[in-house]
């Protein structure tokens, strides 16, 4: 089991997206890099950024941590949101579109978000399969 948001976690969901979804097809072959800026964090109530990018439906960077250099990253899509909210899409107790839909995201650029968020639900559906540790 790892830790949510930890670099083995990061790791494994990389490594679980690439091998077992197809760009094309699960993902759209989809072009956009998301920053997810996950606030309040346990123990400290820090900080943490998940940023992901894809190119033609390949994931070329999945980056997770605190460190700011994360935060200046280029991103198309930026969704900032409480630590329960991420857990719960990463899980696949809530997804995306529903989080947007209640108001637990706000996010930037929400016309491309919506036009994503059946390959981002996919995303998440693959990796919620890492025995993690929340």
């Amino acid at each position: 089991m790892v830790k949510y948001l930890s670099k083995e976690w990061a790791e494994l969901a990389k490594k679980k997206v690439l091998t077992e979804l197809d760009k094309a097809r699960d993902l759209k072959n989809m072009n956009t890099s998301l920053l997810n800026v996950i606030q309040n964090v346990p123990p400290d109530n820090k900080t943490m950024y998940f940023y992901i990018k894809f190119i033609d439906g390949n994931l070329e960077e999945l980056i997770t941590g605190s460190d700011e250099s994360i935060k200046q990253k280029e991103a198309e899509i930026t969704a900032t949101g409480d630590y329960t909210t991420f857990v719960q899409i990463s899980s696949g107790q809530m997804s995306s579109a529903m989080a947007l839909l209640k108001n637990r995201l706000k996010m930037t650029n929400k016309m491309k978000a919506l036009t994503i968020t059946k390959s981002i639900d996919t995303f998440n559906g693959c990796i919620k399969g890492i025995q993690t540790e929340y």
